[in-house]
């Protein structure tokens, strides 16, 4: 049984889970419907989702944010037969921004719509942590949640985004017998790494909220305006703003080497971008402590953005979520 938070604010031992399938403002279609409804193998992409999150050790209760009619009707199967976790479907705000902190606020037992956030200041909740992923991920594996969760150093940071390195997601990558998935990194001196989707945080103690809507806006920064839009946005914030747009540039720079084949200059520009000068850098943006957490077995860095990637997803699920548990049991007998 679920503990629940003590006087001292201190995280329980499980965590809720919020699955973000809206599909207004900057959310991304796929063959023209929304992402997290899109079906193969007899499922809606959210139902593998569920699954995934419903087998972890950590996870409690399951509020799940989008067109709340559609929802429960590609979920009614799922959610009849799940005994014991609280699965919550609400209906989505205008932006993600908005489904995340009404969904972290519809968490706290005894809520209701016009209550001040600001009550809570001191009471146990002010320190309650959370789990936020999207519900395009169906590659989500039960053990990636649980590394994850037990990656995050929550007792000292309040907010941690999940990573995965470069060589976690080559056996996704494409080749001359199937279809893949091969997405850009971020490119640090550590290493070359991809945000996983995965986040996890104390949602009062990060300041600055709004600017997590602005990331989300221009996350693709597949096209310059993209970029522009991003960096305009980072240079406006009042901390961090210069070294933090050196550091975008540095990045980007990298990124676009790499794409054209210059890996070797690539690498020396990316000797100048620490990762752990980077967390610093976005934590003060964001107004919190902020940390990341790596996962190795790479489904939920796979998000779906495009008919490619949902068609790629479709033809290899099999083999790629054996592939995670073979990964899973090789690496428990060690």
């Amino acid at each position: 049984m679920a503990k629940e938070i003590n006087q001292q604010g201190n995280p329980p031992d499980l965590f809720d889970a919020i699955i973000l399938a809206g599909d207004r403002k900057a959310s991304r279609k796929v063959k023209g419907k929304n992402k997290a409804l899109l079906t193969f193998g007899g499922k809606p992409v959210i139902s593998y989702v569920l699954s995934g999150l419903i087998q972890s050790r950590y996870v409690k209760d399951i509020f799940i944010v989008g067109p709340k009619e559609q929802l429960e009707k590609a979920l009614a199967a799922d959610i009849a037969r799940i005994k014991g976790r609280k699965i919550t479907i609400l209906q989505q705000w205008d932006n993600l921004f908005e489904n995340v902190w009404n969904s972290f606020l519809h968490t706290i037992p005894g809520y209701k719509p016009g209550i001040d956030p600001e009550s809570y200041r001191n009471t146990p909740y002010y320190h309650k942590a959370i789990l936020v992923l999207p519900g395009d991920i169906p590659l989500l594996a039960p053990f990636e949640v649980d590394e994850f969760i037990e990656n995050c150093a929550y007792n000292e940071y309040d907010y941690m985004p999940g990573i995965t390195p470069d060589f976690s997601l080559i056996p996704y990558y494409p080749n001359d017998k199937r279809k893949g998935i091969k997405h850009a990194y971020f490119h640090f001196r550590e290493g070359r790494f991809r945000q996983n989707n995965l986040h996890f945080g104390k949602l009062f103690l990060v300041r600055n909220k709004k600017y997590v809507e602005k990331m989300y806006e221009h996350r693709h920064q597949r096209e310059w305006k993209d970029i522009v839009s991003l960096a305009f946005e980072i240079l406006r914030t009042e901390k961090g703003s210069y070294k933090s747009l050196i550091y975008f540039i540095l990045l980007q720079v990298s990124m676009m080497l790499t794409s054209v084949g210059l890996v070797f200059f690539s690498d020396q520009v990316r000797k100048l971008v620490g990762l752990t000068e980077m967390e610093e850098i976005i934590g003060i943006l964001m107004g919190t402590k902020m940390k990341t957490a790596p996962t190795y077995y790479g489904g939920a860095a796979l998000d779906i953005d495009s008919d490619e990637e949902f068609d790629a997803v479709k033809d290899n699920y099999e083999d790629w979520m054996a592939y995670q548990r073979e990964l899973y049991e090789s690496r428990e007998k060690k």
